[in-house]
C-alpha cells in the first residue's frame, strides 16, 4: 500500500508539471496542474509518515521494483572497515620521512 501510494504520489506531482506547461502555452489557468501536484504531495506525505522512515530516491527504486516485480538496484556500499587501515599503512611504509625537526 505505502509502495503504490508514494509511486502515485511522485506521478502526480510529474505530471502536474507537465499539465502546468501546457496550460501556460495555452494561455489557460493552471488549475488542473495545482489539483494534481497538492494530490502528489498528500500522497507522498501520507506515504512517507505511513512508512515512518526519510522518503529518498533510493527507497523510491525500491518500491519501483518491489510494486513491478523487477530486481532492485544494489545500494552502494562502503568499503569493508579493515581494507581501510590496511591501505594507509602501506602507503605509509612506502613514503620516507623527509620531516626533520627544525632548529
Amino acid at each position: 500500500m505505502i509502495d503504490i501510494l508514494l509511486l502515485v504520489g511522485v506521478a502526480l506531482c510529474a505530471l502536474s508539471v507537465l499539465m502546468a506547461i501546457i496550460a501556460v502555452v495555452q494561455t489557460r489557468a493552471p488549475r488542473g496542474a495545482a489539483i494534481a501536484l497538492v494530490l502528489g504531495l498528500g500522497a507522498l506525505f501520507a506515504g512517507s509518515l505511513i512508512a515512518e522512515r526519510p522518503l529518498s530516491l533510493e527507497t523510491l527504486a525500491r518500491y519501483w521494483a518491489r510494486v513491478t516485480g523487477t530486481e532492485a538496484p544494489a545500494p552502494e556500499t562502503a568499503p569493508a572497515p579493515e581494507a581501510a587501515p590496511a591501505a594507509s599503512e602501506s602507503a605509509s611504509a612506502e613514503a620516507p620521512a623527509t620531516s626533520q625537526p627544525s632548529q
